[in-house]
């Protein structure tokens, strides 16, 4: 701590509310005369008595160590005048939408004003896709322990979220699109900058006929590069056979077709056909994965079917035409009925199932991971 509450700062409150020491005394349960030395700097309050003393004065415990009230203009705050405190220690990250002393590490950290964010420079370019309704925010930028992108924020007139990064990982995140807005980001070697000119329209492309087919060993390129583009958002690998556990091709594709006979899938599962979704190029659009059965969990939380679309191509129509695919991939297993459910929040593969004919049969909170279910039936007859 640097500074101390002082004599002047309290006989300059005290006054103001027509207070004599005395009077001040007795609030504080000590002499007149404890009173006058502080005042004359002859003594000071004890660290016990700081919160009583700056009830009595009026004011907070900062305003009076920092021996000036703060005038509250705007009670309920202004994040266009977000403050930023950043560590160099630690790495911590703090956010604060008014005026506050904060330290970390034993280091006062100042206040960086988002206001005074410089635009980004040609080394510091975002690059800023909407798929849906998200923003997938990557940056080209070393990610090394001694030159790295802290963090990536996104600011609209009622919101700031925050995505922390970290040294020897990936320079991306993505953001529910809310509407016009500025990012922000942090160098740990230029500091803070910020983009306002990302806006970019969803893309949109003429949508080609999907066809379902099994993988082999020559997609090993295709589904290894679907797989990254997930992961690099932080995007769940839906109907994938659990490919984002698989680094290696051949183990996934081991593991996938050791789930196709109920002879050779493991005990406690259902089997399962892994399917990839391609289009009239043979580009991987999208994954799906059909089990043939269904156990108490997957009844309750899972379904027939699970799939995914690559988010680079999504917003084009595919994930309905992917789904009324597997349906027909369904019949020739005799599957006359088919279970398929979503994250209740996740309202595109909910009009995509009602678009099928999905009629909603409830929702479930799962306990693996908090969240809550929408389960639909789908007469496949």
């Amino acid at each position: 701590m640097n500074t101390y509450v002082t004599g002047s700062t309290i006989r300059q409150l005290r006054e103001s509310k027509n207070m004599t020491q005395s009077e001040l005394a007795h609030m504080l349960a000590v002499s007149a005369k404890t009173i006058s030395k502080w005042e004359t700097a002859k003594g000071l309050p004890d660290i016990s008595l700081l919160e009583p003393l700056a009830a009595a004065l009026g004011v907070s415990v900062f305003e009076l160590m920092q021996g000036e009230p703060v005038i509250n203009r705007n009670r309920s705050s202004n994040l266009l005048r977000s403050k930023l405190y950043v560590c160099p220690v630690c790495g911590n990250v703090l956010h604060a939408t008014g005026q506050a002393v904060v330290s970390c590490c034993g280091v006062a950290l100042p206040a960086q004003s988002i206001a005074e964010a410089e635009n980004a420079d040609e080394n510091h370019q975002l690059t800023v896709e909407r798929v849906e309704d998200e923003l997938f925010v990557t940056i080209h930028h070393p990610m090394t322990k001694e030159h790295f992108i802290s963090f990536i924020a996104y600011l609209t007139g009622d919101k700031f979220q925050l995505v922390k990064l970290y040294p020897e990982g990936n320079a991306s995140c993505r953001f529910p699109l809310r509407g016009k807005g500025v990012l922000y980001f942090y160098c740990n070697r230029h500091g803070l900058m910020k983009q306002t000119d990302f806006f970019t329209p969803a893309r949109k492309t003429p949508p080609q006929k999907l066809h379902l087919r099994k993988p082999t060993e020559s997609d090993r390129e295709q589904v290894m590069a679907y797989r990254e583009e997930f992961l690099a958002i932080d995007s769940r690998l839906i109907g994938t056979c659990a490919l984002d556990k698989y680094n290696d091709f051949d183990a996934w594709l081991t593991n996938a077709q050791k789930y196709s006979a109920p002879e050779t899938t493991p005990t406690g599962k259902v089997s399962s056909t892994q399917y990839l979704a391609l289009d009239e190029n043979e580009h991987l659009v999208g994954m799906v994965n059909l089990r043939h059965s269904l156990n108490d969990y997957l009844l309750e939380f899972g379904g027939h079917i699970g799939y995914s679309i690559r988010p680079s191509d999504r917003k084009n129509g595919y994930a309905i035409q992917l789904l009324k695919l597997a349906l027909e991939e369904a019949k020739t297993f005799g599957i006359d009925r088919v279970r398929i459910a979503c994250d209740r929040y996740n309202i595109a593969s909910a009009k995509t199932i009602q678009a099928n004919g999905g009629i909603l049969d409830g929702e479930r909170y799962d306990p693996q991971d908090g969240s809550i279910i929408q389960r639909y039936w789908i007469e496949n007859l």
